[in-house]
């Protein structure tokens, strides 16, 4: 991620979008961010929570439970607004947005704004709106289907620290297979050179591998 503080391009910016009205009293604390094509713009990791709009490109937005299931929940472009739940409380444990190409967006700390946001009525009648449809677009996703051998990797790199999977019981429980099913997988990814065994019962994918 790249920050811009310029007050040109942020008002510029600020035009673009349909809630120059709403934001415009905050703009002191707004800056740009910016994210290259596979990026990840929101994820449960980050230390800095931020509110931000699309201003340019599309992200994908999806919920990954422990068995390394993926859901989608949306497809973000312009004007479509990410952080605002973290308005009232910390990221969702599980939940993922990725740049699907160059991706722009008008952004603020919430911790260093939340005073002035919950003061604001527009503001807070928008976040209002956000949820609401977000709420309503929830109820009616479905898990996207995928193999075990995929879901796998997904587990290892989104539920197990540094992409390393300690554990084959408490993983195979996770993943609702057995640990046969689990051990076959693994031995085949590790033929592959997708991870390596680094100590009995643990395993860990390779950096190329986290990069997918």
């Amino acid at each position: 991620m790249k920050k811009s503080y310029d007050k040109a391009l942020i008002e510029t910016c600020l035009k673009q979008t349909k809630f120059e009205s709403i934001m415009n009293s905050l703009q002191k604390h707004l800056f740009m961010t910016q994210y290259q094509k596979g990026e990840f713009v929101t994820t449960p990791l980050q230390e800095e929570h931020l509110f931000q709009i699309i201003v340019q490109g599309t992200v994908s937005i999806y919920f990954i439970r422990d068995d390394g299931s993926v859901y989608s929940l949306a497809n973000g472009k312009e004007n479509y607004l990410l952080g605002d739940m973290e308005i009232f409380q910390h990221q969702l444990s599980n939940v993922y947005a990725q740049a699907n190409d160059d991706v722009r967006c008008l952004a603020l700390s919430i911790e260093a704004s939340r005073g002035a946001l919950l003061e604001n009525c527009q503001f807070l009648q928008l976040i209002c709106e956000s949820l609401t449809q977000k709420m309503e677009s929830i109820t009616t996703f479905d898990a996207a289907p995928t193999s075990l051998k995929q879901r796998v990797l997904t587990y290892m790199k989104y539920k197990c620290s540094k992409g390393e999977l300690k554990g084959l019981q408490q993983a195979a429980f996770h993943l609702n297979c057995s640990v046969r099913q689990l051990q076959r997988i693994l031995n085949q990814y590790e033929s592959y050179g997708i991870v390596i065994k680094t100590g009995k019962g643990t395993y860990k994918l390779t950096a190329a591998s986290l990069c997918i």
